[in-house]
């Protein structure tokens, strides 16, 4: 056979092969409507996340919009989102990704034998006050008293709710880590000690920690900007507005409910994200560390540009409801008389507010997100007042461990 017989047989062929092809392709409109089902397929989590992070990449590229209408088109985006959790049926959650309550106890009304679904949970611990030593700035709100003092309950005894639920996680896994860093587009360098892993991307460094035992912290990632960072470019935008462009196009705006403020004392700027978990006959009830402090996801900002952001990793949370001790018996421990031995009598602060706020007890494989009462009084120390804020655990004794 010749070569230009070979040629020609190749030819139809190929032919033929085309032919078959043409006649095999999907209907008009398939590809359509393939993309229609998949995307009406994926949770709406991620569509929400998508549409918010279109929505900012589309802000950026048009320097001119001004402040006000940002925030218009904002509440039109997060609104449809909200429609879009209620047509899926989905339930905003304390983890950042579902949470769902145990044992069928979802309500306070009807059958409670729900209650204490996990257990006997573990205890606490609050960060002790100080023998000795002056006040301390640490609070944002003023002065913070750590000195030895003699507590008293001036406030109403009536708690606010008889129960509330209680969330638990399990530890994450470097699998856990992984999965969290390739979504935002980072590649794994390592894994240094006391972290799950070190990702990098082209202009920031990941890392990703689990739970720390004491003082209690939940799993976290960090995110240092290289020099490779660009500033966020938005005319009109407050420092909170450029926070919210970033982690939206980093799909990193927080899932849970929060209050948000900006600290503007210093260089860089921070705005914070505190973290809420929604209690039935309550309201939102704040997330706090050991002494009391409000915390959930920090932007660090230096001349519109994120230089760190520290985050509460997202977690899948299980929740089950718990009796709750009233606020005067929750404070009894607190009001034992002092026994420092001291040439001058301890002050006598007057606790008179108490609030339901909600605090990780670290255990384990798995750890807790537990209710708690946060009380606060004043003291008057050579002309300055000062605050003092004692934690103590809200959950009833009974259905903790001692």
């Amino acid at each position: 056979m010749s070569d230009q017989e070979e040629d020609l047989e190749l030819l139809a062929l190929q032919r033929r092969l085309d032919d078959a092809f043409a006649t095999t392709r999907p209907r008009r409109g398939f590809e359509d409507e393939l993309w229609t089902r998949m995307q009406e397929a994926r949770p709406a989590t991620n569509r929400l996340r998508d549409a918010l992070a279109g929505f900012w990449r589309g802000v950026r590229a048009v320097p001119g919009v001004p402040a006000a209408a940002v925030a218009a088109l904002l509440v039109v985006v997060v609104g449809a989102g909200f429609l879009a959790y209620s047509a899926s049926g989905l339930h905003l959650g304390g983890g950042g990704a579902n949470s769902a309550l145990s044992n069928g106890a979802g309500s306070r009304s009807g059958d409670q034998t729900g209650f204490g679904g996990f257990g006997l949970l573990p205890t606490p611990v609050f960060a002790a006050t100080t023998a000795n030593g002056p006040p301390s700035a640490v609070s944002p709100t003023g002065a913070e008293y750590s000195g030895p003092a003699q507590m008293v309950w001036a406030g109403t005894s009536t708690p606010a709710v008889t129960g509330a639920p209680v969330f638990r996680y399990h530890e994450p896994s470097t699998n856990t880590a992984d999965q969290f860093a390739t979504q935002l587009g980072t590649v794994l360098r390592g894994r240094p000690q006391g972290f799950l892993g070190s990702y990098t991307s082209s202009d920031y460094t990941l890392k990703v920690r689990g739970t720390v035992q004491s003082p209690p912290s939940s799993p976290a990632y960090f995110i240092f900007a290289s020099v490779l960072m660009p500033e966020i470019q938005a005319a009109g935008a407050t420092e909170a507005d450029i926070a919210n462009i970033f982690l939206a196009e980093h799909s990193l705006l927080p899932q849970w409910t929060h209050s948000m403020r900006t600290d503007q004392t210093g260089d860089p700027v921070k705005v914070v994200y505190e973290r809420q978990f929604d209690v039935p006959g309550f309201g939102p009830a704040n997330l706090v560390d050991s002494n009391g402090s409000r915390y959930g996801l920090e932007v660090d900002l230096s001349n519109n540009r994120p230089v760190v952001v520290t985050g509460m990793l997202p977690m899948n949370l299980d929740g089950a409801y718990y009796n709750l001790a009233s606020p005067a018996d929750a404070i009894r421990p607190a009001l034992t008389p002092s026994t420092v031995n001291s040439a001058t009598p301890v002050p006598t602060i007057k606790l008179t507010t108490v609030d339901l706020v909600y605090v990780l007890v670290a255990a384990g494989d798995h750890s807790f997100f537990e209710p708690a009462y946060l009380f606060t009084g004043a003291l008057l120390v050579g002309g300055v007042t000062y605050l003092k804020r004692v934690l103590e655990p809200a959950v009833d004794p009974s259905q903790r461990k001692r």
